[in-house]
């Protein structure tokens, strides 16, 4: 062995002896020195974080956000904020003392939310005491009235490619403007079922376009039936 190996591992060997005899000088004695010796864990050290570092920390986590979202396509990030909506809702009919054991129909009239259930009054009253529950609402059935109008645009792409003749290319524009119509009649329309919330516009554009199979051959008859009331209504 040479004498830079031996001189490490001397060096060494006192270093850890120093630090266990520091360690066995501050052991306490007795029987909790007795208790921590025999391998007992010491009390858990309690981390307190600063103002600053908090702030550094929340500004890291809208950032990591902010990417995640940036990552996601529309329709998730739709979803997303569809499901968390449900949630907030069946909370405050829960508080509220509504039950879910059927589907709730929402709707936006003249800036306000209603509905036809039998605990319309409470409803209502619950949205008019907070508008920021209101505004999310109508803002989540907007995009997803939006979307409905994007797969109509879509289909209408389609039909006009396919189209054989002017006639027919008109055919595809009339019935692409009828149900750009009805998509906007129908834009603040929401179900809540199930702990989710379903769109008339969404609903409507599935049947229309074939993506929802429908119970008859007549999907417009189809329509109608869920939701004559308000199709029928003047744009």
């Amino acid at each position: 062995m040479s004498a830079i190996t031996a001189n490490r591992q001397g060096g060494s060997a006192a270093r850890h002896g120093a630090a266990l005899d520091s360690a066995s000088a501050r052991r306490p004695s007795g029987p909790q020195g007795a208790q921590t010796s025999r391998g007992l864990p010491p009390a858990a050290a309690v981390v307190k974080r600063s103002e600053t570092d908090q702030a550094a920390l929340d500004r890291l986590k809208t950032a990591q956000d902010a990417v995640a979202n940036a990552t996601r396509s529309f329709d998730e990030r739709l979803k997303l904020r569809s499901d968390a909506l449900a949630s907030r809702l069946s909370a405050a009919f829960a508080e509220k003392g509504i039950p879910l054991d059927d589907p709730v129909s929402l709707r936006i009239e003249s800036g306000i939310v209603v509905s036809d259930s039998p605990y319309r009054k409470k409803i209502e009253k619950m949205f008019r005491d907070d508008p920021e529950l209101a505004k999310e609402f109508e803002s989540v059935a907007s995009l997803k009235a939006m979307r409905a109008a994007q797969k109509s645009l879509e289909l209408y792409n389609d039909e006009k490619k396919s189209a054989r003749s002017r006639d027919e290319q008109e055919a595809a524009y009339g019935r692409y403007t009828s149900r750009m119509l009805d998509i906007q009649k129908l834009s603040g329309v929401m179900t809540l079922k199930d702990g989710a919330l379903s769109s008339a516009a969404e609903d409507y554009m599935g049947v229309m376009s074939g993506a929802t199979p429908a119970a008859t051959s007549d999907p417009r008859g189809e329509v109608l039936k869920r939701y004559g009331s308000i199709l029928r209504t003047a744009a």
